[in-house]
């Protein structure tokens, strides 16, 4: 996201903080990987008291790309996009 702070990136992983609700970072990534041709795989798709975790198929490297994220409590989420063997 536009406002995204505190940008990390190693090894395959991106963490940030953001300002966005869960449901905004959830619809986000839902809507870019989606315009991708990306699949989610609403099976492993979770969300519960400010957590929140789901899986996107179909990206060319062959694996698959893991979301989490946490509200931290002060209006801010923690978010953390990763590519997986899952």
């Amino acid at each position: 996201p536009d406002d995204a702070t505190n940008v990390v990136a190693v090894a395959g992983t991106v963490n940030y903080q953001t300002k966005l609700s869960l449901e905004e970072v959830m619809a986000f990534y839902r809507d870019m990987y989606g315009k991708q041709g990306l699949t989610e795989r609403e099976l492993l798709t979770t969300v519960s008291e400010g957590v929140f975790s789901f899986v996107f198929d179909g990206d060319p490297s062959g694996k698959a790309i893991v979301i989490q994220g946490v509200d931290l409590g002060d209006g801010t989420m923690n978010v953390n996009v990763r590519f997986e063997d899952v």
